[in-house]
């Protein structure tokens, strides 16, 4: 019916009758099968021309973004490395290091190892790192565009250098071993001893590169062998830190440092000195003192034996009716949890010349220290040390050893204890050797009050070493006040007692010390030391004699006064025992300098020393 009816007309209607109103409905399907390959080749030249116009575009993108993105990996990669040193050329260790950008922004930080080395890892390369060091100011270093290394120079405050720095000892007029270590507060020098606050009767301990030279027969140490000059730098140690030493060490320690150095070599008209080698390896060194010449010759040398740190310093020397000579041997080492290490002494001094008859005297010495790691760690020592002197017909031996336990504890309040068990024997000629036991106990206190002040406390054993006896200890016992702004200030009020059992002796005083630096470059070091009673001593008439009661009518008053002005000129003033010393150092063509200065020898007359340096 309608269909094939349809059908028909629509394939033989006219274009114009009224049935071509349905024309265009049939059209496309029609239409489709006849045009199906011009479409399909019209797809496929659209296709062609977007897909390289397509990846043209995701070129060009890529691009862009690799342009953006690959200097900011670049730039994530910045490393900056640096190594700080103090204005005397000491290692800043445990600094703050931080990485600003342009605007001051914090974009890494590290503190400076124990080498004073620092590394720092920033997203973009830094405008400047800020340098902060204890007793120090803040220091702003800019960083270098090339990359190179930074080298910082820190300024510390000269008022925290109470004891003379290497820079500090080079500096002074005076050079003999007995004016520098006199320098540190409290310590008094006589012919032949150091001692501080004439604690341990008299007698401190001084050792040469840790060397300890000791007649035992008129009780001459190292204090007066050395050329003016000789040493490069001293260490004080405390005397509540005695139990660790031993013998004598109740009156303080000072070692002698001559490897470690501001000039290594001096000329002048009073001295020379000469070190070679690098760290140095070698030291000649002698002085003309109006009691005559002192020479010395050391050496010091050192290498890896497997784990083993191994170090060996030699020296031999002679001052006026004396010769000496003495070797060390160091060992270090260490595992994860314990740090070890052994030392080996042997020196003998001769002095026959000097009392017209035999007085020499030998000290051989052996340690070994292990010690934990972190803030609480124990340390432990076992010390040995034999003693032997002849003066004339006589000779004695002496021997000191202990086990020593100690360590430090507390977070604010910071304690400190130590107790050794001592074994001293002594041999007297012609009388019966003795032998005796002691626990010697020490516990020092540091608790801070505020941000500036603090509380300082301290009991103490300690052996005295007496001729004729086998163990005579002595007790101290000491508090403090100290004030320190973290800045340019820096003060201490101390009172003592000490007792000493044998020989009978009763010492008490009181100490005051101060370092105030006025400007950056000036500086000043004061301290001053009042006994409250005269010394009252029993004590033998000769080692191993009877004994016989002293009474030391002059107190053991003592002040100091330092002035320094640290510049590329630098000048130092100091006033001690009431005598005006001075000293002017300055420089000259590439590392050399010009020093000149005036100081009162021991036998109180004046001179002026003038010579080059060479640093």
């Amino acid at each position: 019916m309608g269909p094939s009816n349809a059908g028909g007309e629509l394939v033989a209607s006219d274009a114009g009758s009224s049935s071509s109103i349905s024309a265009p409905m049939a059209a496309p399907a029609h239409a489709t099968s006849a045009s199906t390959p011009a479409i399909a080749q019209r797809r496929k030249c659209l296709i062609a021309g977007i897909v390289p116009r397509a990846r043209e575009i995701f070129l060009k993108l890529a691009i862009v973004v690799a342009l953006v993105l690959l200097p900011a990996v670049a730039r994530a990669d910045e490393l900056i490395v640096g190594a700080l040193r103090d204005q005397d050329g000491n290692v800043v260790a445990g600094a703050s290091v931080t990485a600003l950008d342009g605007r001051g922004h914090t974009l890494a930080r590290d503190r400076s190892a124990a080498d004073g080395t620092f590394a720092l890892t920033t997203p973009t390369r830094p405008a400047s790192v800020l340098i902060v060091a204890r007793d120090a100011e803040p220091l702003h270093v800019t960083v270098p565009a090339d990359g190179s290394p930074i080298a910082a120079i820190v300024r510390h405050h000269r008022a925290v250098d109470l004891v003379p720095s290497v820079a500090d000892v080079a500096a002074l007029p005076a050079g003999q071993l007995s004016a520098v270590g006199e320098i540190v507060p409290y310590r008094i020098s006589f012919p032949g001893s150091i001692t501080d606050r004439w604690l341990a009767s008299g007698r401190g301990a001084t050792t040469l590169e840790g060397l300890a030279f000791y007649r035992r027969g008129d009780g001459g140490d190292a204090t007066s062998l050395l050329p003016a000059h000789a040493l490069g730098a001293i260490t004080a140690t405390d005397p509540l830190e005695a139990v660790w030493y031993g013998d004598r060490a109740g009156g303080g320690i000072i070692d002698a440092q001559l490897f470690d150095r501001a000039d290594a070599q001096r000329v002048t008209d009073r001295d020379a000195a000469f070190s070679f080698g690098r760290d140095p390896i070698g030291l000649v060194a002698t002085s003309w003192d109006a009691d005559g010449e002192r020479r010395l010759v050391a050496a010091r040398g050192g290498g890896q034996l497997g784990p083993v740190q191994a170090t060996v310093v030699t020296l031999v020397g002679d001052a006026p009716g004396t010769r000496y000579d003495g070797a060390g041997l160091e060992l270090h080492t260490s595992t994860q949890r314990t740090d070890l290490a052994a030392r080996f002494d042997l020196t003998e001094t001769n002095a026959d010349a000097l009392n017209a008859s035999p007085d020499n005297g030998s000290v051989a010495e052996a340690l070994f220290d292990a010690s934990g790691r972190g803030p609480n760690a124990i340390a432990l020592r076992l010390r040995w040390r034999d003693e032997r002197g002849l003066l004339g017909d006589a000779a004695s031996e002496h021997r000191d050893a202990a086990l020593v336990l100690g360590t430090t504890r507390g977070g604010t309040v910071r304690v400190t204890a130590a107790v050794a068990l001592d074994y001293g024997a002594d041999l007297p000629y012609e009388a019966p050797a003795g032998n005796a036991f002691a626990v010697l106990p020490s516990l020092s206190a540091n608790a801070p009050l505020n941000a500036d002040w603090s509380l300082q406390a301290g009991l103490g054993d300690s052996t005295l070493g007496t001729p004729g006896l086998a163990l005579a200890r002595a007790t101290l016992g000491q508090i403090g006040l100290a004030y320190a702004d973290r800045h340019r200030l820096r003060a201490e009020v101390v009172a003592y007692a000490e007792g000493d059992a044998a020989p009978a002796a009763l010492n008490r005083g009181f100490g005051v010390s101060l370092g105030w630096e006025i400007a950056p470059r000036l500086s000043l070091r004061a301290w001053s030391l009042r006994d409250v009673d005269a010394l009252d001593a029993t004590v033998p008439v000769y080692p191993g004699g009877a004994l016989e009661s002293v009474v030391a009518s002059n107190r053991f008053d003592r002040d100091l006064v330092w002035l320094t002005w640290d510049a590329p000129v630098r000048f130092d003033l100091l006033v001690r025992e009431g005598a005006l010393e001075g000293n002017v150092r300055v420089p000259l063509a590439g590392r050399y300098a010009l020093t000149v200065g005036s100081y009162r020898r021991p036998n109180g007359t004046r001179t002026i020393s003038a010579g080059v340096v060479a640093r």
